[in-house]
Parts: C-alpha cells; sequence; structure tokens
C-alpha cells in the first residue's frame, strides 16, 4: 500500500479550515493508495482549539508552540510524513474533485512534481475575477491556466534530496520548485482546474507585509533570481538545511467534540 502525505500549514485559519479538510477527506484514492493529513498548528490557539473538535479522527495534528511561519511549519510536518508522495496544500484553498487522483496519475507516469491549473475565489468560494493580491489581474470567472508554485506534489525523493523549504516569511515555494529544476527533477501542470484559491485580506498574497509590492517579497524574489543562476551554474547546492521547530508537539486526537486537542501535560508550560 503505497501513502500519500497531505501537509497543510494553520496560522489563524479556523474559519477556512473545516473546508479544506472536508475536500481533502472526499478525494477518491486509486487503488493501492491510502491518505495520510497532518495539520501543522503554527502556534495559533484558537486554531489549535478547532483541531479538536474536527470529525476526522485519522487526521494527525502538530502544534508548533509558537509561530514560525509557514514554510517552518511544513518543514516541521515532513517530520512526521509517510508518504511516497506529499502534497502541499494551504489551509484556506479547497481541492475539487480527484485533485490526488490526477496529481496521482502524472507522478506514476513520471513526473516528480507535479501543480495544476486553480479557480480564484471570494472568502465564500464563489469564483471571481478580482483578485486583490493581483490588482491588475482579472481572469474570467476566476480561471487561472497556469500552474501554482505554492500547491503542488511531490516525490519523497524529492524533498529528501532538496531539504525542504527554506525559513523564508514568503516565496519559499517558488525557490524550492526551482531548486527542483535545477537538481533535474521532471515537473509538471496539469491543465485542469482542480482547486479554489480563496482570497482574503490574511493570505500571505496579499497581507502588506508579503504582498507583491512588499519589500520582503521583492528583496526575495531578487534572491531567487540570483539562487537560480547560481544553482545552474553549479556554484549552489540546490540542497538546503531543514529548518525545523524541534520543540513541536504531536497531538492527541481525536478529542471529543468541543474540547481542544490535548497534548502532554509537560508540555503545557508557556501558553
Amino acid at each position: 500500500m503505497k501513502t500519500i502525505s497531505v501537509l497543510i500549514a494553520a496560522f489563524r485559519a479556523r474559519r477556512w479550515l473545516g473546508d479544506c479538510l472536508d475536500a481533502v477527506y472526499a478525494q477518491s484514492l486509486p487503488a493501492g493508495w491510502r491518505l495520510q493529513v497532518l495539520v501543522g498548528v503554527d502556534g495559533c490557539d484558537d486554531t489549535l482549539d478547532y483541531i479538536g473538535t474536527v470529525p476526522y479522527p485519522a487526521l494527525q495534528g502538530v502544534y508548533l508552540g509558537r509561530n514560525r511561519g509557514t514554510y517552518v511549519t511544513f518543514n516541521t510536518l515532513m517530520q512526521y510524513a509517510d508518504g511516497d508522495l506529499i502534497a502541499r496544500f494551504d489551509a484556506d484553498d479547497v481541492m475539487l474533485a480527484d485533485y490526488l487522483r490526477a496529481h496521482i496519475g502524472a507522478l506514476e507516469g513520471g513526473a516528480d512534481l507535479t501543480m495544476s491549473w486553480s479557480v480564484y475565489t471570494d472568502e465564500n468560494l464563489r469564483p471571481t475575477s478580482v483578485v486583490p493580491a493581483l490588482p491588475d489581474y482579472r481572469p474570467e470567472n476566476g480561471c487561472r491556466r497556469k500552474g501554482t508554485d505554492g500547491q503542488f506534489v511531490a516525490k519523497r525523493h524529492i524533498w529528501e534530496r532538496l531539504g525542504g523549504f527554506r525559513a523564508w516569511p514568503c516565496g519559499a515555494d517558488t525557490e524550492f520548485v526551482i531548486r527542483a529544476e535545477a537538481a533535474g527533477f521532471r515537473t509538471m501542470v496539469l491543465e485542469d482546474f482542480l482547486y479554489l484559491r480563496r482570497t482574503h485580506a490574511s493570505s500571505l498574497t496579499t497581507h502588506p507585509e508579503t504582498n507583491y509590492e512588499s519589500g520582503t517579497r521583492m528583496r526575495l524574489q531578487e534572491l531567487t533570481i540570483q539562487y537560480r543562476e547560481e544553482y545552474l551554474a553549479g556554484t549552489r547546492s540546490v540542497t538546503v538545511d531543514s529548518e525545523v521547530e524541534t520543540a513541536a508537539i504531536p497531538l492527541r486526537h481525536p478529542a471529543p467534540p468541543g474540547q481542544t486537542a490535548e497534548v502532554a501535560p509537560e508540555n503545557r508550560t508557556g501558553w
């Protein structure tokens, strides 16, 4: 039996996470495949409270205790992932039917890392051509016919080769894909609309500190371009030391409805 692990980083995600998890657990997998779902609670107590109420006993939660950011959270979740395939997915987005099946098919067909087309929506998951992060972009009915670095599925050996994400506040998914391509892995874009991209003011691409016009993102974009040239020239290693939260705590799940997912009493100090 093969495993696909879905990794979800969750920070202030209580409002969105139910839709995300419902869609993940509704996925139909090919014969011979099983699903593992890991949610990283990125130092956010309201999300921690919510994890204890979700109706999925197989869900595995990991509590970081302090806010470390999206990419350190994903790196930390990899310490618990069993999958032959690893899916990186956002807590505010929603998989459409056959999202995982389509990616598995492409990866079994020879690709190493796969992305797909997507549909922009408003907060209520209604398709929209208004994308706050991209004010000059007006996709018809929200349909984006382009692969998105932020949501992808990759074979496990890519993570082992590359060492995970850089511990950046934004843009580290794009940099990861660039390293994968520089290392010779085959990337593929599935030309089908396979997930909903929810737009809201708190997303990394919209937030003032990390949006496309922010100094932080522009600086990291310049660094990504520089690194890409160095990877291709062979003057910089594509493997990075993966930064993780060493004090992360696996959650005891499931918890009774209305109660918080439990952690060991000796680990409760300070929160």
